[in-house]
């Protein structure tokens, strides 16, 4: 009976995701309350600025300008399109679902959608060659398009502003998935190193090198069984 598949899901490092969205707010916060001194020095002293230093009331205009510049900008990457955001992965024996905060899937790759490369000897690999293993690492895949072209697709546990606890569990299980599902598909060497993969289910496929070089191994080792013979009847 074959061993059911084991299902893996992400985990929030809760500490340090808390830590970073708190550290995002109370910038956002300390920008509002600059702007708002800002605004206020200039409200107070628009006169004086305007008959004696016109170069330092520009100067707080434009350092005005670019604070609710950047404090847009910040409000912007934490509330906007929170539904497309990625927030929970599953990896399970169809491969990886990926759900937003509401618990919706927003994306999902397959072991079944998978495909071979065209332009290169391996199908599966990773995608930057960092060695850490809780380093910021992703997978690059080949899928096909809506116009039904095979194209490098990136695998990535690294999500926006949350950071995850098992990245690394996730990208071995997803690979353990390949390998047990598509042993046709090739992943790189580095990438089964990395991850503590067996290649075992792997399938080797010879070329007409691989086919050359048997051949004359055998080759070999007929003439060397051929002369030890000879040279026992010598002997004898």
């Amino acid at each position: 009976m074959t061993e059911k598949f084991q299902t893996l899901e992400s985990k929030i490092n809760k500490p340090v995701t808390l830590f970073l969205m708190g550290i995002l707010w109370i910038t956002v916060i300390l920008i509002i309350v600059v702007i708002g001194f800002v605004f206020d020095h200039i409200f107070n002293n628009f006169r004086p600025y305007s008959e004696h230093d016109l170069g330092i009331f520009f100067t707080l205009l434009v350092a005005q300008l670019l604070l609710i510049f950047c404090c847009i900008t910040l409000i912007i990457v934490l509330t906007y399109k929170r539904k497309q955001k990625a927030r929970k992965a599953i990896v399970d024996e169809k491969g990886i679902t990926f759900y937003n905060n509401r618990s919706t899937i927003i994306e999902m790759i397959l072991y079944s959608d998978l495909q071979s490369a065209r332009n290169s000897s391996d199908d599966v690999h990773v995608y930057n060659t960092q060695t850490v293993k809780y380093g910021k690492t992703t997978l690059q895949i080949y899928l096909k398009n809506k116009a039904g072209e095979i194209t490098p697709t990136t695998v990535d546990f690294n999500f926006e502003l949350v950071i995850l606890s098992n990245r690394y569990d996730l990208y071995r299980q997803f690979l353990m998935g390949i390998q047990h599902f598509r042993p046709d598909l090739r992943i790189s060497t580095q990438t089964i190193e990395q991850y503590n993969l067996t290649s075992e289910p792997q399938k080797i496929e010879f070329g007409i090198f691989e086919y050359v070089m048997a051949a004359i191994f055998i080759l070999i080792a007929v003439g060397l069984v051929y002369i030890f013979m000879l040279l026992i009847k010598t002997m004898v």
